[in-house]
């Protein structure tokens, strides 16, 4: 067992861990999506890393959580070992957890275009019905032009993006009260906030892991999310809204460079 909690001992990798995040996000270069022939560039390395930091440490912050529930009245009357074992990969989830979800806010913030794109537009209802009425069979709906994320996908992210403010917040405290004395009262409330969060949080990534992994029709969005790029087919047929944006931003390109008039200033590089 360890002589102490990393929690307690090291407390402080948690409190950089967001200030890493943003650092990282600030010496970031980015890339836009683009159609590069056949293929279409979708995410780029700083998307790849946002997502896979919070998305491993999400997944083991869950089932860390899990088992401190279980483990800890057992933990009350025998050995503390398993139970300490638990907080210490729960700690370490946590400092990936803060640096990949403060990596994505930063760099989210730098370029608002990248927050605008996962929000619900006028079409979130009527696109969401008619893909997942395809999705269940019924031929009468016809593919929605989607943009680079699905309608479903947007609404999606409100609720992750409310809950992952609700435990990072929560979680705060709750990290601060291994050095400070956080009043009792508080603490009632922050712990059950926290862990309705958590639960709220295992009900969207579930789903969230059926659809984006298991489920094949998915299975070109999961390899890009190691390869950074999808097929132009696929993007023809689940992404045709967004293709066309793609399409209209290389061709305003091509003008911009091609347009010698003395009015056009040309860039020096």
């Amino acid at each position: 067992m360890s002589a102490t909690l990393w929690f307690n001992s090291l407390t402080w990798l948690v409190w950089l861990a967001p200030f890493a995040g943003i650092l990282a996000a600030g010496v970031t270069k980015r890339q836009d999506p683009r159609i590069e022939g056949n293929r279409v560039l979708r995410h780029d390395t700083a998307a790849i890393v946002e997502h896979w930091t919070h998305g491993i440490a999400t997944a083991v912050l869950l089932v860390s959580g899990i088992a401190l529930g279980v483990l800890f009245v057992p933990a009350l009357v025998g050995s503390g070992r398993p139970l300490w074992i638990a907080l210490d990969i729960h700690f370490v989830a946590v400092v990936v957890f803060l640096f990949g979800t403060f990596y994505y806010g930063a760099n989210t913030m730098l370029a608002l275009k990248r927050l605008r794109e996962h929000l619900p537009t006028s079409d979130a209802v009527e696109f969401t019905k008619r893909h997942y009425g395809l999705l269940l069979g019924f031929k009468k709906f016809t593919m929605p032009p989607e943009r680079k994320y699905f309608e479903s996908e947007k609404m999606a992210y409100l609720m992750a993006a409310a809950t992952t403010i609700t435990i990072i917040v929560t979680g705060f405290v709750k990290v601060a009260a291994h050095s400070l004395d956080v009043p009792a009262g508080l603490m009632s409330i922050i712990t059950p906030t926290h862990d309705v969060a958590t639960v709220v949080m295992l009900a969207f990534i579930l789903p969230h892991i059926f659809f984006a992994a298991i489920l094949p029709s998915s299975w070109p969005i999961l390899r890009s999310m190691f390869t950074g790029h999808v097929s132009l087919d696929y993007a023809k047929h689940e992404h045709a809204g967004w293709l066309a944006e793609l399409r209209e931003a290389d061709e305003q390109g091509h003008d911009g460079a091609n347009d010698d008039s003395p009015i056009a200033p040309k860039r020096v590089a």
